[in-house]
């Protein structure tokens, strides 16, 4: 695995959580409610028992920085996880899903019931278990596609 093709995954990972960010914050402030990072966040501090805050509102400035900060370190060590677990030759597409689709269940039907800080991913309805699953497939498709562009320089 070459740097630049670890940087350039790093980079397209960073890349869609900025994308991802971005869409959720903007559905905060249509919609008045935080978002599931939001409320991810509130589940882990409670688990850790660490302050609790009112969960049904909206994140302050500090808040939404440790939120979306944890989103794109996250993004990042994902990236990093693309470069290291496929080859150089892999193709964006089919590499780029595969991978999407992979950290999705690891995160959602997993890692994240499994810690108690979200529900289920199977008790989701399913406007939203497709939602995940294509934010995850762009992701993978950006992940890959950012390995690609830099391993060619």
């Amino acid at each position: 695995m070459s740097g630049s093709r670890l940087l350039g995954a790093i980079a397209g990972g960073v890349t869609a959580g900025i994308g991802i960010t971005a869409l959720l914050v903007a559905g905060e402030r249509k919609s008045g409610q935080p978002s599931e990072l939001a409320a991810l966040e509130r589940a882990s501090e409670a688990s850790l028992g660490l302050r609790l805050r009112d969960h049904n509102a909206l994140p302050g400035a500090s808040e939404q920085a440790f939120i979306q900060g944890g989103h794109l370190l996250l993004s990042a060590v994902a990236g990093a996880t693309y470069a290291v677990v496929t080859d150089e030759d892999s193709g964006v597409l089919k590499s780029g899903i595969m991978f999407g689709l992979f950290f999705y269940a690891a995160m959602h039907w997993v890692v994240g019931p499994m810690l108690g800080v979200k529900k289920p991913e199977w008790r989701s309805d399913a406007a939203t278990i497709g939602m995940h699953t294509a934010n995850h497939i762009l992701f993978g498709l950006a992940t890959a596609a950012g390995a690609k562009f830099f391993s060619r320089r």
